[in-house]
């Protein structure tokens, strides 16, 4: 995890930040969801770095957890370095409870996030308060603002680096 504090205490400049704030609240509202969020790993935690500004999201920047065995859906995705869709946690006997249930955020879709040597940076995720299995068209829309958020992270990761 030296690698993520590492980024963790590099700037992100304000202009990326809000790039960042403009992708989770265009997600919220195109898939017309409460909660998109960006999040990362710092140190033995689990943030919210970024929370789109939607009606009804529970989750607010700085929101931490300690990640392993924190049973979060993003804990899976880092820990699989892969996709994780929960249609409905409630009928889902591996899911029904996971501390996002307790927020009544019981559908998933996350992606996880990687560093430019391919270590996590954390995941970008959409939460619902309802059943959802997102379509095709949503699965690519949250893919391609990964993509952005790696090629920037890609960035700031080299200039640090230099």
């Amino acid at each position: 995890m030296q690698e993520n504090e590492q980024i963790a205490k590099v700037k992100i400049s304000e202009d990326t930040l809000n790039k960042w704030q403009n992708i989770v609240d265009i997600m919220a509202e195109l898939i017309k969801i409460p909660a998109a969020l960006i999040m990362r790993l710092v140190e033995s935690d689990i943030e919210v770095f970024i929370s789109s500004q939607s009606e009804g999201n529970p989750y607010h920047p700085g929101d931490h957890e300690c990640f392993l065995g924190s049973g979060l859906y993003c804990e899976t995705v880092i820990n699989t370095n892969d996709k994780l869709l929960i249609p409905n946690a409630l009928s889902d006997e591996k899911w029904k409870n996971n501390p996002d249930v307790k927020l009544n955020m019981i559908s998933y879709l996350g992606f996880p996030i990687l560093l430019p040597d391919g270590k996590p940076f954390g995941t970008i995720c959409v939460l619902d308060n309802k059943e959802n299995s997102y379509s095709e068209t949503y699965k690519n829309l949250i893919i391609n603002f990964r993509e952005i958020i790696q090629s920037q992270l890609e960035l700031i990761y080299m200039n640090t680096v230099l």
